[in-house]
């Protein structure tokens, strides 16, 4: 993989891309009188950020195992982002329906800031990994 340090960047950079995303979306482009337009920024900027710390996560959890344990640690890898995604729909899902009273548009206004907030938490880990140098 060469420099084991590389991985983090694209992690650490994607999320913070990511957070951006939401944060403009959480911002501007969640109004009853946003544009297709004002919210481009936002929807370009939230799958470049992902596109960019995904694989990043992923080369770093499966470069920190034994060969011979790869494919069970894909699989873990694989169930939790299939677990993690069920329930982010489920829990963005309820605070959209009801926005803690403010109705739908504070729900989503809430759901953006708080995938904003976890971005963060995980740009701040992912700052924080240690990659193992690989043979």
């Amino acid at each position: 993989m060469g420099d084991p340090n590389l991985v983090r960047l694209p992690m650490v950079l994607g999320d913070l891309i990511g957070a951006l995303g939401y944060g403009l979306l959480g911002t501007i482009g969640i109004a009853s009188h946003a544009s297709f337009l004002q919210m481009l920024p936002g929807f370009i900027l939230i799958p470049a950020g992902m596109g960019l710390a995904v694989p990043a996560m992923t080369t770093s959890i499966l470069s920190s195992v034994e060969k011979n344990r790869a494919g069970t640690a894909s699989a873990v890898l694989n169930t939790a982002r299939q677990v993690g995604g069920a329930v982010g729909v489920a829990v963005f899902g309820a605070l959209v329906s009801d926005g803690f009273g403010g109705g739908m548009v504070g729900g989503v206004r809430i759901a953006l800031w708080t995938a904003t907030v976890l971005l963060l938490a995980a740009a701040g880990l992912g700052y924080l990994v240690r990659p193992v140098a690989t043979q």
